[in-house]
This record gives C-alpha cells, structure tokens and sequence, in this order.
C-alpha cells in the first residue's frame, strides 16, 4: 500500500496557507516524497450568489475528487481529470510517499473530520497545520487581492468568529500551529512535523474494517476488494502495473453493484461468508 499523508490547512483567508503550500511544494526533495499535490478548494469553489451549485454540495464534490486521488494513488491509476500534478515524480528511489495538501478555511471541526474519517477508511495519515494569523494581518492581506478573488470583508470576520482551533480529541493529535509564517524561522519546524507524518504507520483498510462496527457491508467489501487490489499489484512490472489496477477497479465497481443487488440483506454470521465470497470474486 502507498504511503499517502492528507494534510487539511486551517486559517482564515489572507492567513498565509497557500503561500505555506507554495513553499511546501519546492521542498519535495527534502521531504523525500514522490509527489506532492496541491488541491486548492478555490479552483472548485464558487462562492457568487449565481452559482450554479449550493455551497454544500460544490465541498461534496471536491471532497469526492480527493477520495478518487487517494484510490488512483493507491492503485496506480489515472489520477483525476481535475486534480494536477503539482510536483514531478522523484527520481529518487528511495521517494515513495504521496502529500496531499487540502487547502482551505476548514473553519469549523466538522469539515476536518470528514477529511479524518476518509484516511481512516483509506489507510492514510491525516494532519492538520493552522495558520495562526490575526484577524488583521488577514484582513489587510485579503485586501491586496484582486477583486475577483477577495473574500468580503464581513465574511472574514464571521469565519474569525466561527473558527475553531485543534482541540486536544485524539482525532486532532497530528497538529500544528503556526504563529509566524517565516520559512527561516518555522521552515525547519513544519519540514520536521511533515517528515512526522510521512514516518508514521497507516492502518490498511483491512485492519480499519475489523475494528470498526459502523460501517455497511457495501462499504466493507469496498475497502476489502481495495485492500485486494493493493496486493495483487504488488511486484508487477511497472508497465503493466497500470493497465491491471484500471481493470481490476473496474472489476471492483462491477462486484459492488451486484453485491448491493445480492448480498447486502444477509445478517449474522452469513455476513462475513457473503464478504468473503464477493471479494474472491474478484481474483
């Protein structure tokens, strides 16, 4: 399984965090990873009173577009039309892990935790960096934008007001807060909290299926079926590691349709037969 870090930065608008994630990005060789990604939320979002798509539901699909990076990541397939490749892939040989840098107010818990609960069921690392800056420092920052691009001023007051900070829950462990967004002072300091993460061990989603209860039988073989997937393509050729993962995921859809058709209503110990016979399916 790839080594995959989510990192969801905190802030308010004008606080600094793509400026952090720009720097971030031209340390690739540094950090020893394979690639880093940038997913920027304002390339998705379209906040005018026009838009086409509620608020809510346009964070849903950027949302998505990240599970389907994590899933063309671990499978080595195509990534997303809409996310682009921020960095080269390392030459190293020794590079194998992916950063994935969510860039956004995420003002309010809730929004970080579905990012949490995704490397959960995923088997990634979740952190989170704060951008620590005062309301205004961000105010006049956010003033120097084009017009195009700044947030009304009554907005950011109200995210200043409705922010809230990493607690002490243990989802939030992985965390750091920056006060001061010099790279010659907190450079050294934020490389040391990404290594952290990139260094720690992820759950596979196999061992998160056996610990968790709450979860369907449908999302169960999902993550099972990935798990499979991740071990069939272990030790192919790179060449044809490719072609393999797009034709097993496309095998894996197929499994979960006709389990949902089939298998879904089974309870008890039948349960674990029916899993364990869709994900041989796949095979």
């Amino acid at each position: 399984m790839r080594c995959i870090c989510l990192v969801a930065l905190i802030g308010l608008p004008g606080a600094g965090k793509s400026s952090l994630c720009t720097w971030l990005l031209s340390q690739q060789a540094t950090l020893r990873v394979r690639h880093i990604v940038h997913v920027c939320y304002d390339d998705f979002l379209d906040v005018k009173p026009s838009a086409e798509l509620a608020y809510k539901e346009q964070r849903g699909r950027v949302f998505k577009v990240i599970e389907q990076l994590i899933t063309a990541i671990q499978e080595d397939t195509d990534w997303p039309a809409q996310v682009r490749r921020s960095t080269a892939s390392s030459s190293d040989p020794s590079s194998g892990g992916h950063l994935i840098l969510c860039d956004d107010n995420f003002y309010y818990r809730s929004m970080r935790h579905q990012l949490h609960q995704l490397c959960r069921t995923t088997g990634c690392v979740f952190g989170q960096i704060h951008t620590n800056s005062s309301l205004a420092h961000c105010l006049r920052e956010n003033s120097k934008r084009s017009e195009s691009n700044r947030v009304p001023v009554n907005i950011v007051r109200q995210m200043n007001e409705r922010l809230e900070n990493p607690g002490s829950e243990a989802w939030e462990r992985n965390s750091l807060t920056l006060n001061n967004l010099d790279m010659n002072a907190t450079g050294p300091l934020l490389l040391d909290f990404i290594s952290s993460l990139l260094d720690m061990p992820a759950l596979p989603p196999a061992t998160e299926i056996q610990t968790s209860q709450n979860q369907s039988l449908t999302h169960r073989l999902d993550l099972l079926l990935r798990a499979r997937i991740g071990a069939l393509l272990q030790g192919m050729a790179p060449e044809g590691r490719r072609l393999a993962g797009r034709t097993l995921n496309n095998k894996r859809k197929q499994i979960l349709t006709r389990f949902r058709t089939e298998g879904e209503q089974r309870n008890g110990d039948a349960e674990d037969e029916a899993v364990d016979y869709y994900v041989h399916l796949l095979n």
